[in-house]
């Protein structure tokens, strides 16, 4: 093959691949995607093939760059040299944007946290979070690996719960139109098919083969683990059990009565402790972080309202109270159920269910 020829193959490809980056480039705004590994693909293909275009044509450019020099030069009647632009310079100039790229990009990555806060801060997150700046600073922070999807207590006793399967009930259209949040609750044992009915109706897996839950999530990575404060409920020892999805079970982390203690997290409201049980949802923020990056906070935010909301429609078909609250000591609550930072998870949302009264 000629040199003319190869020059002209690589302009062709050269063109097909500034097509392809500018499509997926456009796709990736209009679809808010963090980080679109085909655009990435074809910018490196696309630099590739400038790169050699280049090199084909040095001479040409090369010449181009000194007559324009010396023209230039011949205006402003300065000395005109007839060195032209030579391969020494040009790898110094090669050698600059890559060393100036690889500081910005692995030496002295983007810090997280290095905001300037002016006025409210929930909306600087906001802003911050938003699509446009996961498209800009997305790649230059390491989001992390993809943690197990299960949490499991491996030592902790079991209590297995009947099967939550609906036999009959009240039409959906009635529920949503009874849906009330309830703070009075009746002295009354909550059964343990209740139970297990509430749980599978938060984040009970519906579909097998996939592991699908009763609730969305953001491609399906279910960063929510539920907890269930157990006071008075059949069957079923007082205490503090993590929610077993994957066997519908109850895993028991700390037995005895917890009712103040919840209470006290729940910013000392009283139907908080009088509950027959309050549910805690907490996140394991990695689940989602290592996919949707900045966009995290705001996907388990919006997971963990769809539980509630289900919770909420269980409860009202089963002729019992339930009531979210939001206002909530996080630490004391971390504590109550013996999650932090140190593991990644925190507390999201408080939900006692009882008996109505």
């Amino acid at each position: 093959m000629r040199r003319k020829d190869l020059d002209y193959l690589v302009i062709g490809f050269l063109f097909l691949s500034g097509l392809y980056v500018f499509v997926t480039g456009l796709l990736a705004d209009l679809m808010g995607l963090n980080r679109f590994a085909y655009h990435s693909l074809a910018g490196y293909i696309f630099v590739t093939l400038a790169a050699c275009h280049v090199i084909l044509n040095w001479k040409r450019i090369s010449a181009y760059a000194a007559n324009l020099l010396r023209f230039r030069s011949k205006e402003r009647g300065e000395k005109v040299s007839k060195k032209g632009i030579t391969r020494r310079d040009a790898l110094f100039a090669a050698i600059g944007a890559v060393g100036g790229f690889s500081l910005s990009r692995f030496i002295f990555p983007l810090q997280e946290g290095q905001v300037e806060v002016k006025g409210d801060l929930g909306r600087l997150y906001h802003q911050w979070s938003s699509f446009g700046m996961t498209l800009f600073s997305g790649g230059r922070v390491n989001w992390g690996t993809r943690p197990s999807q299960y949490k499991t207590y491996p030592d902790a006793r079991r209590v297995g719960l009947p099967d939550p399967a609906w036999k009959e009930g009240p039409p959906i259209g009635a529920v949503i139109e009874r849906r009330r949040s309830v703070r009075r609750y009746a002295d009354r044992l909550l059964s343990k098919l209740e139970l297990s009915r509430l749980l599978h109706a938060m984040q009970g897996i519906t579909e097998e083969g996939r592991a699908f839950r009763a609730a969305p999530s953001a491609g399906a990575l279910y960063p929510i683990e539920i907890y269930a404060v157990v006071r008075d409920v059949e069957g079923i020892e007082s205490g503090v059990y993590h929610y077993a999805v994957r066997e519908h079970e109850m895993e028991q982390i700390k037995k005895g009565d917890f009712r103040d203690q919840v209470t006290a997290a729940g910013a000392m409201q009283a139907f908080v402790g009088e509950s027959q049980v309050t549910f805690i949802l907490t996140a394991i923020f990695q689940r989602t972080r290592w996919k949707y990056r900045k966009r995290t906070y705001r996907y388990v935010l919006l997971e963990a309202g769809h539980i509630a909301q289900n919770l909420y429609l269980a409860a009202t078909a089963l002729g019992l109270g339930c009531c979210a609250v939001g206002a909530f000591r996080d630490q004391a609550l971390d504590e109550l159920v013996g999650v932090g930072e140190d593991e990644g998870e925190g507390s999201l949302y408080l939900l006692p269910v009882g008996k109505l009264s």
